[in-house]
């Protein structure tokens, strides 16, 4: 079975009581790993890895130490993926709720024969149109996206997507999430799954992994302006990201 890495606070004992019950029902085994705590990170601990002048280029605002914690803890696992030398893990966060469907579903995923480097679990917070999707087995479909899902409360990364991710995000200047979506800076095959067999927990109403820190909000004409070229930038990088992929489509196809 695929190994599995739950990602959870050393203060945050109801949510690992919580994710560990879920586990069990399924009868799927995991390794706890400590998420970094975003609360208790010195300024110089948060800039080893957070890089902020990346952060002023490509992100609209700054990031809560939560967020820098949050990212520290994904990028444990993907590391372990690659140190531990594992095919494929699944990278949950201890707020998930899990189908039942689930164990049936990561046997698919770990049968595939088509190359892939992370597959997103979770529900998107809007429904993101796919620009095809084919059948993984009786209850699910994989999708690949014109623009990628957010969320990172659960997703199967691949030995490859683990490497990728460790070499292009070895500084970053994103939330994990978002950074995820930019799949071109870590030539990334990303897909997702159909309907969602993972999302969040509504008694916790989200992470604490990333909570601890206040978000910190600029109001300067700057930062509101910073928000619209972004996302024309990213706009523009998905439109030629996606002809570039659909060109190589035709090209393997004919």
């Amino acid at each position: 079975m695929m190994h599995i890495f739950v990602i959870n606070l050393d203060r945050s004992a109801d949510r690992l009581a919580s994710i560990s019950g879920h586990l069990q029902r399924l009868k799927l085994d995991f390794t706890r790993i400590s998420g970094v705590d975003g609360s208790t990170l010195t300024t110089s601990q948060s800039t080893l890895e957070y890089c902020p002048d990346k952060n002023r280029k490509t992100y609209r605002r700054t990031l809560s130490n939560g967020e820098i914690g949050c990212y520290l803890s994904h990028r444990t696992c993907w590391q372990r993926i690659v140190d531990d030398h594992l095919d494929v893990a699944l990278i949950l966060e201890d707020d998930a709720v899990l189908h039942e469907h689930l164990p049936e579903l990561l046997t698919t995923i770990e049968q595939l024969s088509m190359p892939w480097d992370l597959i997103k679990l979770c529900d998107p917070q809007k429904n993101k149109k796919a620009n095809s999707s084919h059948p993984l087995n009786k209850d699910y479909h994989l999708s690949e996206y014109k623009k990628l899902p957010s969320g990172a409360i659960g997703y199967a990364v691949s030995a490859h997507g683990a490497a990728k991710l460790v070499k292009a995000r070895a500084t970053f200047g994103r939330p994990v999430d978002d950074d995820m979506q930019f799949y071109w800076e870590y030539q990334g095959l990303v897909f997702g799954v159909e309907p969602s067999p993972i999302w969040h927990s509504e008694a916790t109403a989200g992470s604490d992994i990333d909570a601890s820190g206040r978000r910190q909000r600029s109001k300067t004409l700057w930062s509101a302006l910073k928000t619209p070229i972004l996302r024309l930038a990213y706009e523009i990088n998905i439109l030629r990201h996606h002809r570039k992929r659909q060109r190589l489509k035709n090209k393997n196809e004919g």
